[in-house]
């Protein structure tokens, strides 16, 4: 009998005890939405041992709803389905449109941050891609954040401090927070990709991270996402926004008029802080402003009118 149908022998004898709602948390749900997927794509599931001779087949029962709620025997269920993501077919690589979920698991959100912290740094799929640094940048701020900033990747400034958002990119967005009254500490800020994207003999330069470095990355910000349940993503540079969004080869100026959302999030797009470096445009200037002054209000933060009057003609 395979994992899978070990699971699902569990659910109908809960539902046989009159079971009707169960719990699960992200690791779980991850495990089965890869189920999902490779339902869809249509992988052949792997082949039970056959019954014994004379072995009654049990009828099929439809398995109970799995949604929240408090349920008995979530411990088992979690470690059937553990079980299942660990007893994989042989490893043939990740081809292009096998998507890992990362799924560091936890009873709560400080297990959840603390383990995805611990597990990260030697996740495989992103050790396996080769082409990304050794040292992880996570996000930092506030875990609750009504306002979460999500830019491409790290540079050499981040790598080098251990922070997302450092150096003279990270000074300018230092003086954006400030200019919306709020620090650092009060928001939370992140990355696409948690790894500075690798180049042969690199020292300071820097890359754009691959599609395929951020589509195996995606699944890291979406439980960032979940986690800290912000009120709206402010996603800097083109590079996020096409990540988050996922609306393809669109210019900038089509991802900052139309916005999107991500995980059920607005997500409103606006310049890299480092865009500021090289310009002094006051009409662009201006309209990042108003950009993270629609972030102010999605967030539920004072606005001032001094703060609405920033960069307008004196």
């Amino acid at each position: 009998m395979t994992t899978v149908e070990l699971v699902l022998n569990y659910l109908h004898a809960l539902q046989e005890r009159g079971v009707e709602h169960l719990s699960v948390d992200e690791s779980a749900r991850s495990i089965l939405r890869e189920w999902m997927l490779a339902a869809r794509r249509g992988v052949p599931k792997p082949i039970a041992a056959p019954a014994p001779a004379n072995q009654p087949v049990a009828p099929p029962v439809a398995a109970p709803a799995v949604v929240a709620g408090a349920a008995p025997g979530i411990s088992d269920l979690r470690s059937a389905l553990n079980e299942a993501d660990t007893s994989a077919a042989p490893d043939r690589g990740y081809e292009e449109e096998d998507v890992p979920f990362f799924r560091p698991g936890g009873s709560n959100a400080d297990e959840v941050w603390a383990n995805a912290a611990r597990m990260l740094p030697t996740w495989r799929p992103l050790q396996e891609l080769r082409t990304l640094r050794d040292k992880v940048v996570m996000g930092e701020g506030n875990r609750q954040a009504d306002i979460m900033f999500v830019g491409d990747a790290p540079n050499y400034y981040d790598e080098r401090a251990g922070r997302p958002f450092s150096g003279e990119a990270g000074e300018k967005l230092n003086g954006i927070l400030k200019a919306m009254g709020v620090t650092r500490e009060q928001v939370y800020i992140t990355h696409l990709v948690k790894f500075r994207p690798a180049m042969p003999r690199q020292t300071t330069n820097n890359r754009t991270p691959s599609d395929k470095e951020i589509r195996f990355s995606t699944s890291v910000v979406e439980l960032e996402t979940r986690l800290v349940q912000p009120k709206v993503i402010v996603a800097l540079g083109i590079v996020a926004a096409r990540g988050l969004l996922q609306r393809g080869e669109l210019p900038l100026a089509d991802y900052r008029r139309d916005g999107g959302q991500f995980c059920g999030v607005p997500v409103i797009v606006t310049h890299h802080p480092s865009y500021l470096l090289r310009t002094n445009d006051l009409a662009e200037r201006r309209e990042l402003w108003e950009e993270m002054l629609r972030a102010m209000e999605l967030a539920g933060l004072p606005i001032s009118a001094k703060q609405r009057a920033f960069f307008t003609k004196k």
